[in-house]
Order: C-alpha cells, then sequence, then structure tokens
C-alpha cells in the first residue's frame, strides 16, 4: 500500500510539472488559422513560460521558407515586411545558421536549393511542404525529391510519438522557436518569450493543454534565443502581433493559404 502511494504521489507529481497558466485572448483553435498568447506555469516554483502561437490546418497552408540572402543587409528589414511581401499570413523566424550568415543543413525556398544536407547531432529532423501536405521527420527518414518547395533541416526534436525526447538539454534557458503537430492535420508555430530550456520546452508541449489544446504527437525545435521572432496577420484594421528578432537571422519560416 505504502508502495502504491508513492507511485501515484509520483505519478501526480510528473502530470503536474506544467499546468495551463490560462490565455490572455480566447479564440476558435479549431478554425482553419488562429492566433493565441498562451501560458503554462510549473507548480513546484511558480516558473511562468509564455509564448504566441499560431495554430493552422494543413488542408488550408502550407509552409514557406523565406530566405533573406547571404549578405550582411537582410532583404527585408523586419519579419512583418518579409511575410507581407511574400504574402504569409504568419510565421516565425527559421533555421540556424552560421557567423556569415550561411544556413546551418539544407535549407529549400521556393524549390531552390541552398546549402546541403548536415550530419551534425543538431540538425537530428526536417521539416518541410510539398504538393502532398507538410512533413516533420527525422533526419534518417527523410526521402528527398524534386516536389518540395520549403524546406528547413533543423532540431533537436523535443516531441516524439507524444513524449518527450530523452536527453534534452536542462541548462542554457533562452526564448525558444518551435513547430508541433498531432499528425492529424493541425499545426502549431509558436515563439517564448520566456526564456527556457530545451528539457522544459519538450515537457510542456508533450502535455496537452499547456501551450496546445491537442496531443503533441511530434514536435522540433528552430533557432532561438536572440533569433526568435513571430508575425501573426490579424487582419484589416487591426495590428498584427510581431515579436522582431534581436539580431538578423538569415531565413523565415512562414504560413501562406494553399
Amino acid at each position: 500500500m505504502l508502495l502504491l502511494a508513492l507511485l501515484l504521489q509520483a505519478s501526480t507529481a510528473l502530470a503536474a510539472d506544467w499546468m495551463p497558466g490560462g490565455e490572455s485572448e480566447r479564440q476558435d483553435i479549431s478554425a482553419d488559422l488562429t492566433y493565441a498568447k498562451r501560458s503554462a506555469v510549473r507548480p513546484s516554483d511558480s516558473k511562468r513560460v509564455v509564448a504566441h502561437v499560431a495554430f493552422f490546418t494543413s488542408r488550408a497552408f502550407r509552409l514557406e521558407v523565406i530566405d533573406l540572402g547571404a549578405g550582411p543587409e537582410a532583404a527585408y528589414p523586419t519579419l512583418e515586411a518579409a511575410f507581407r511581401a511574400e504574402g504569409c499570413v504568419a510565421g516565425v523566424n527559421g533555421g540556424f545558421f552560421h557567423p556569415d550568415w550561411r544556413p546551418a543543413g539544407l535549407v529549400i525556398s521556393k524549390g531552390q536549393r541552398i546549402n546541403r544536407f548536415e550530419t551534425a547531432k543538431l540538425l537530428s529532423g526536417v521539416i518541410y511542404s510539398d504538393d502532398r501536405g507538410i512533413h516533420l521527420v527525422r533526419r534518417g527518414r527523410f526521402q528527398d525529391h524534386t516536389h518540395i518547395s520549403a524546406l528547413l533541416q533543423t532540431g533537436p526534436y523535443l516531441v516524439e510519438d507524444g513524449r518527450t525526447v530523452r536527453g534534452l538539454s536542462t541548462s542554457d534557458p533562452r526564448r525558444r522557436t518551435f513547430i508541433a503537430t498531432d499528425w492529424r492535420g493541425h499545426w502549431v508555430i509558436g515563439a517564448t518569450m520566456t526564456s527556457l530550456t530545451l528539457s522544459e520546452l519538450g515537457v510542456i508541449l508533450a502535455s496537452p493543454g499547456d501551450l496546445t489544446p491537442w496531443r503533441v504527437d511530434r514536435a522540433i525545435n528552430l533557432d532561438g534565443g536572440s533569433s526568435t521572432g513571430f508575425f501573426f496577420d490579424r487582419g484589416v484594421g487591426k495590428a498584427p502581433v510581431t515579436l522582431q528578432p534581436w539580431k538578423r537571422v538569415r531565413n523565415l519560416l512562414g504560413i501562406c493559404t494553399r
């Protein structure tokens, strides 16, 4: 009985590691596109994580990778300018890049291939769009083909098969950018305004109701820290939601209508 009680107590504590912190704006997340500012709270130390998130469906939207160029000056002055010019209704900053702005890993923008496929441990996954939809797969399972219009090689994986990936870093808290899916046509891109570790983000995303209302099947990390950025077009007469990166980035990941 004592052992059972201890196990139940441990299970309850694990489940309550993070809890939904409420929303400042409630919207219909069953729609093809919606924005929310969501939060999660950890009862053990009252840490609060706040994130901008854009929910969308793969039946109505596709991904677009916007390449900002290799020079010191980006092709567009702001995220908002870039996404509006490319016809995207929402988006975040994209993948990792080197100090000379050369992208890390394979990038495909408008069907054009930039850089090459890499085997660095960090770049463990691939997010891409083709004529069949949106895909998020492990690097080893990626099958290249000519119909890919947009692709980012990035990582690490945060959630897989609904569970937090083991071995995620528990140090170096910073702002984070991510993309996740329930693998049933529902997707979300997000950028946190709070610094947190990769492990913390993985646990939050694997807990339905914290940042997403549905069970996340898989999620992957994008470039974060000072690169973290977010944009959502609220429509005519409403100010857009914007979070500008603190530094120049190489590429962006946008949501565009099919």
